[in-house]
């Protein structure tokens, strides 16, 4: 559950911002024509943000080189809307110059949805329930924290929305001390958000470009040669690329503080008791408007607070890796060809785990663990066919996948299928364990890049 409460919070949230801010902007700059506009990029993202979430599934993808092109075209989108806003993003710019702006949104929207929403639109049929299929308590719990993550960025980008707009609906926001109507800040706010935004987007995408040519530098355009190694334009380059790719957090919180402004604004000028009204209904109407600006806002700062939560605390809780058991000892037979393993050590229901290096220098792990309420044995390889060597640890009173997360059904240790260990053969004979060397020798493949 904890590891998509992080995970579609990394993925969606500058991007959930980003489209908002522009959603807004085009709202107040074109009016129905602007939201349509940014609609349709919104809907052309989710709709290719599907198709390569499918063809990722079915076919083999080079998402390398796929987000290097990404960001090709939505850093030029990107600096043109920048430009674009700072020439038309006021009231009394031609039409087609605004309607410009709210294109340019569009495709960029439409490019953002398009590298990030992927992942997060397939991430159901990922789920991984050790083959208990769509109703097991491992499939809701992952279910219940990707929607838990995407309501929150509902609410997030609807407060947000409701936020910037605000200042083109409530004349009160602009009133003077003295009633007169000062300078109509919508905007202002809307379009300095917007190209901030981009300034920490474009940023962010020059960063990630110059990480794929230093990691590739086949995809190095020659127009942009390689600096000469160790000059001080390469090591610039490195460092910032490095930057960029090791602190995704930063630019979250960028990201999330440039959209702030708008709702920081409304909280402060909805505490000034100020507007127009002729009778005590206008008077309330004003204060009501006053206290939900001021509530919008808090909803907002509320939300980036849990999405920072989500991408710190909550990673720091799924990255966080219980102890593996320890090594335990076994006998082997007379002649070398059985491992025996006496019930007493392995009979308090607790994950045993045993290893031996092959002949050829590899080592081949497995465990044992009674199962409740039974006198059976799970036995298997500390491995699987779903997550490979990765293994298996103990939490709690449960048996837990290390890299996939999921908790094991101890009853169907043992058996083949989903994230369940590889089964190993035993049999018991004079109170013991017995598993053939030839069975963990013959399994030595599945350990050999571990």
């Amino acid at each position: 559950m904890l590891l998509y409460l992080y995970n579609v919070t990394l993925n969606l949230f500058i991007t959930a911002t980003v489209v908002t801010v522009f959603y807004a902007l085009s709202s107040i700059l074109m009016g129905r024509a602007g939201k349509l506009a940014e609609l349709g990029g919104i809907v052309l993202g989710v709709l290719i943000a599907l198709y390569r979430a499918v063809r990722h599934a079915f076919l083999s993808t080079r998402d390398l080189e796929i987000n290097l092109y990404t960001f090709y075209i939505g850093i030029t989108l990107m600096a043109l809307m920048l430009l674009a806003i700072l020439i038309f993003g006021h009231k009394k710019s031609p039409a087609w110059g605004k309607m410009t702006v709210c294109v340019l949104g569009a495709l960029v929207s439409a490019d953002l949805l398009f590298y990030k929403a992927w992942e997060v639109l397939w991430a159901p049929a990922q789920f991984e329930t050790a083959g208990n299929g769509v109703f097991s308590t491992d499939f809701m719990l992952r279910l219940a924290g990707w929607l838990a993550a995407l309501i929150l960025m509902m609410v997030y980008t609807r407060f947000l929305y409701r936020c910037i707009m605000r200042f083109s609906q409530d004349d009160a926001l602009r009133t003077k001390a003295d009633g007169r109507l000062g300078r109509d800040l919508s905007h202002l706010i809307s379009g300095g958000t917007a190209g901030l935004e981009l300034l920490v987007l474009i940023v962010n995408f020059a960063g990630q470009i110059l990480r794929k040519w230093r990691t590739n530098p086949k995809w190095r355009p020659g127009l942009f040669p390689k600096p000469a190694a160790k000059s001080a334009m390469d090591l610039g380059e490195h460092a910032f690329a490095q930057y960029v790719g090791n602190n995704t957090l930063t630019f979250i919180i960028l990201a999330g503080c440039v959209a702030l402004i708008p709702p920081i604004v409304l909280f402060v000028r909805s505490l000034l008791r100020r507007g127009l009204f002729t009778n005590p209904a206008q008077k309330r109407r004003l204060t009501s408007n006053r206290r939900h600006n001021r509530r919008w806002a808090l909803v907002v700062a509320v939300c980036f607070v849990l999405a920072i939560v989500n991408v710190t605390y909550v990673k720091a809780l799924t990255e966080r890796k219980e102890p593996e058991p320890e090594i335990e000892q076994y006998v082997l037979s007379e002649d070398g060809t059985q491992v025996l393993i006496p019930v007493e050590q392995v009979n308090d229901y607790n994950l045993h785990a045993f290893s031996m290096e092959t002949p050829n220098k590899v080592t081949v792990r497995w465990i044992v663990v009674r199962k409740p309420n039974s006198g059976a044995y799970g036995v298997g390889l500390n491995a699987c066919d779903v997550c490979g060597p990765a293994g298996y640890i103990q939490r709690g009173d449960t048996v837990v996948c290390v890299k996939c997360d999921v908790v094991m059904n101890t009853n169907t240790i043992g058996l083949p299928g989903g994230c369940n260990p590889v089964p190993l053969g035993y049999k018991i004979e004079n109170g013991s364990i017995v598993i053939e060397m030839s069975d963990l020798i013959a399994a030595e493949s599945r350990f050999k890049n571990r």
